[in-house]
């Protein structure tokens, strides 16, 4: 039976170029460049969403995977396919199986998942959990739902309480070597070029919400485009609550600049360095609150030297790459004050569907 597929065939051929490149890429960071490349096939089966065959050296991926996943699970695919590869070509394994040794040694290698999973499993249910974790998260929720508060002195109380809470509960993991598994998201979507308020809200997420941050190379897959996208690295308690932060900021992003422009203050500027201003002014107002915190309750955050050496295994290679910032103006300075009357606030599981400004 002939196979079916939905994509045209010069889409297909673009997927394989870039499947090839970043087949490259992890050759390079991963293996030392002594994996062979193989030939790229998409395929049509609904079942399996990649396949490695050694006897015709090839590496097929899924249409319907590349269709219906992010392109970030195809890559997760396209590093466990690799695992295969390596483990028979260069560990002298074939056919390894998940729960064999010298896959899962494999795997290890080129940072693969040995279950080949296309999606993040969810998190269960915080409410009622017994795990301490649980309950703090639990306490964090209601004190973001308080920060909702008309009273600004109320919001900003219940926002500080929040970083209180994950400040305390991460140290505490920290010193006493709690027992704690790291994993990865990615946030936003694929772009050509990244700008700087984006940047800083990274920037945000890796100084607050201890959470480690890398911007990665990705493609769209339906436009045939290259970019990055936002890699987010931590406890999975802790990348729920950058996952809710992420995505609550952005949505406020056009509301805010809708009211500027309808307020009357603008100056000729433009949206990215109003964007650029609130987001600066956002992480002024979280350092504060971190100040407060030392201050009040001698707190401070020195990182934890497991997730440092977790995403320096996931990130070998990595260098710091300088982008430029926007103009500044006056519009960039009211985007600093809008951005400290920001207040994050409702549950954290879930993108805010509130596009308003929190705090008059």
């Amino acid at each position: 039976m002939k196979a079916v597929f939905r994509a045209p065939p010069a889409l297909q051929e673009a997927w394989i170029r870039r499947l090839r490149w970043h087949y490259d890429l992890y050759n390079h960071l991963y293996a030392g460049g002594r994996l062979r490349r193989p030939l790229f096939l998409i395929g049509s089966s609904r079942s399996r969403l990649g396949e490695w065959n050694g006897l015709t050296r090839a590496i097929t991926i899924s249409e319907d995977h590349v269709l219906e996943h992010s392109w970030e699970s195809v890559l997760g695919t396209l590093r466990h396919e690799m695992a295969h590869q390596y483990a028979e070509d260069l560990l002298g394994h074939a056919g390894s199986a998940p729960h064999d040794q010298v896959f899962q040694k494999a795997c290890h290698i080129l940072r693969a998942d040995p279950a080949g999973s296309a999606s993040r499993a969810k998190l269960s249910p915080l409410d009622g959990s017994p795990d301490e974790r649980d309950r703090m998260l639990t306490r964090v929720k209601e004190l973001l739902a308080m920060a909702g508060s008309p009273n600004e002195h109320e919001a900003a109380t219940a926002m500080r309480l929040a970083n209180k809470y994950l400040l305390k509960y991460n140290l505490d993991l920290a010193e006493l070597d709690s027992p704690r598994n790291f994993t990865t998201d990615h946030l936003g979507k694929c772009s050509g070029r990244i700008q700087e308020y984006e940047y800083t809200l990274a920037h945000i997420l890796e100084e607050h919400f201890f959470v480690r941050v890398i911007w990665v190379f990705s493609y769209d897959p339906l436009l045939d485009r290259p970019g990055r996208v936002l890699q987010v690295t931590g406890t999975p308690e802790n990348l729920e609550i950058a996952r809710y932060v992420h995505g609550y900021v952005m949505n406020l992003t056009d509301s805010l600049w809708h009211a500027h422009c309808l307020s009357g203050e603008r100056r000729g500027g433009t949206r990215l360095q109003y964007l650029a201003g609130v987001l600066h002014g956002l992480s002024d107002k979280l350092d504060s609150h971190r100040v407060k915190l030392k201050q009040e309750h001698g707190l401070v955050w020195l990182g934890d030297p497991l997730l440092k050496d977790f995403f320096r295994y996931l990130n070998p290679r990595m260098r710091r790459l300088g982008g430029r910032g926007v103009l500044r103006g006056d519009d960039y300075e009211a985007g600093v004050q809008d951005g400290k009357e920001i207040t994050i606030r409702r549950g954290v599981a879930g993108e805010s569907r509130n596009r308003g400004r929190l705090l008059s």
